[in-house]
């Protein structure tokens, strides 16, 4: 991470605090650092931090640094006290990007994981998958989807995403595999609900990390969840909506944060299930494995060698575009082999990863049958 600041100490400081406890709460403060060089190593994840003002807009040494940034193609975030004032405080590099904005009671913690995701910790499209019941969840539901998707995140609802005609449970079970996080609402009636049901077993049964909600009063916990934590909700944090239970401000407020932080761990979480089994399967092959930046591992042995690298959700043709850029810059261009967790995989979706990974040395396989890569 590269700062180009003139007087703003105090939000370095907050930033470098807020940085490092998000990786402690991730559990990967001790694999994994985030380190303010000057320049970076081209060869790591770099993000860069205006931190503006007007005397830092001025600087010769300030915006000579920010040009070469922006000419190496280095993601820069300017940093500003108010938006309606970002012309006055950035240098006309910056000002055709898009500003934060520290003000309100946390943006070191929301700047901070704007870094992680700029820097591939966190992921940069966070997907949610929300469960519920209709009959008393349902208004609530598209509540929090509205808000989730105003602030970072791909939420989904069968109501939303499923197309007329569509397999249901097809679109489900994809749905799910898309997504590190299931959002449980836990109303009185949610435990009636054969759907919910199958997709609160399908996200245990998957390595699925699951935030659950839960309504005032007594409600019967799901099957296999009674040990998970709950949000447990107050009377008060539920209003009336023409007879539908909806959530106050305040409540979704505590909600989405809650979400965004078990979103972080879950994604992390699965993405080491991935990569350990990876490594494992090369480990019992006679194979030594060197971690690489962005969830990645070089595998050697036996005469040859392989990149690995590991998809959370779906595998996508970016999955395969990265992997490729990587390979292709290792000496001897070795082939990659992209291991995700999805056990089926759409006919569509198959022709389309082998339409993308044609004519490369390219190989896709889930977690459970990697170990016959190297057999």
């Amino acid at each position: 991470m590269e700062i180009f600041n003139r007087d703003r100490p105090a939000w370095l400081i907050s930033l470098a605090n807020a940085i490092q406890n998000e990786l402690r709460a991730l559990g990967v403060d001790r694999t994994l650092s985030v380190d303010l060089v000057d320049p970076p190593n081209s060869r790591e994840p770099s993000v860069g931090l205006y931190f503006a003002s007007t005397e830092a807009m001025i600087d010769p040494a300030i915006i000579e640094d920010l040009e070469t940034a922006l000419a190496s193609g280095r993601v820069v975030i300017p940093v500003v006290e108010a938006l309606d004032t970002f012309n006055a405080v950035v240098p006309e590099c910056l000002r055709p990007l898009n500003g934060f904005e520290w003000s309100g009671v946390s943006p070191q913690v929301e700047l901070a994981r704007q870094v992680l995701e700029e820097l591939g910790i966190e992921d940069r499209q966070r997907r949610a998958f929300i469960s519920h019941k209709r009959d008393d969840g349902l208004a609530a539901a598209e509540q929090l989807h509205d808000h989730l998707s105003h602030n970072g995140f791909r939420p989904f609802i069968d109501r939303f995403h499923i197309p007329t005609g569509a397999n249901v449970q097809e679109q489900i079970a994809d749905a799910l595999e898309d997504c590190a996080l299931l959002v449980l609402l836990e109303t009185p009636l949610a435990y009636t609900s054969q759907w919910v049901y199958d997709e609160v077993d399908y996200g245990l049964g998957h390595q699925l990390g699951m935030h659950i909600v839960t309504w005032p009063g007594s409600v019967t916990t799901m099957p296999g969840t009674d040990r998970l934590r709950r949000q447990v909700l107050s009377p008060g944090d539920l209003t009336d909506d023409k007879g539908y239970d909806i959530f106050t401000v305040t409540a979704l407020s505590d909600i989405t944060r809650e979400i965004e932080g078990e979103h972080a761990k879950a994604l992390v979480r699965r993405r080491r299930y991935l990569l350990r089994s990876a490594e494992d399967a090369a480990r019992d092959a006679g194979r030594t494995s060197t971690p690489l930046p962005g969830w990645r591992l070089f595998v050697t042995g036996s005469g040859s060698s392989c990149v690995v690298q590991v998809s959370a959700r779906l595998p996508a043709v970016d999955d395969l575009y990265s992997l490729d850029g990587v390979r292709t810059k290792l000496t001897g261009m070795p082939p990659g082999l992209l291991v995700h967790a999805t056990r089926t995989l759409s006919e569509r979706r198959r022709q389309l990863l082998a339409w993308a990974g044609e004519n490369r040395d390219l190989a896709l396989l889930p977690e459970n049958a990697v170990g016959g890569y190297w057999s």
